[in-house]
């Protein structure tokens, strides 16, 4: 195993996250496929637990979504900005972006 592949595990889990947003709590799989939004979707705190919607923050379908990771044991994506997780969108709301 590659140093790159052995070190992206606790970089997946060492993104940081606005102060809100609720840390999964198994950790995160990395993710490297681009998606846009399949469905108008508000963006959540949390992918485990119902804490609410992260205010002020939507996305319209046909979007372009930067997902930084996916926690692990959920459906869900960790969104972000500018490398910071700013909440979770559920997977169905999300499609692969096309070429």
């Amino acid at each position: 195993m590659s140093a790159s592949a052995a070190a992206q595990p606790s970089a997946v889990n060492a993104i940081p996250l606005e102060d809100d947003v609720v840390p999964a709590p198994n950790g995160y799989d990395a993710t490297s496929a681009k998606y846009t939004v399949a469905r108008p979707t508000d963006i959540y705190i949390s992918p485990f637990i119902w804490g609410g919607k992260v205010k002020g923050v939507h996305f319209d379908a046909g979007q372009p979504v930067d997902i930084l990771a996916r926690p692990k044991g959920y459906d869900w994506f960790l969104v972000g900005k500018n490398g910071t997780g700013i909440g979770y969108v559920p997977m169905a709301n999300v499609a692969p972006a096309k070429p």
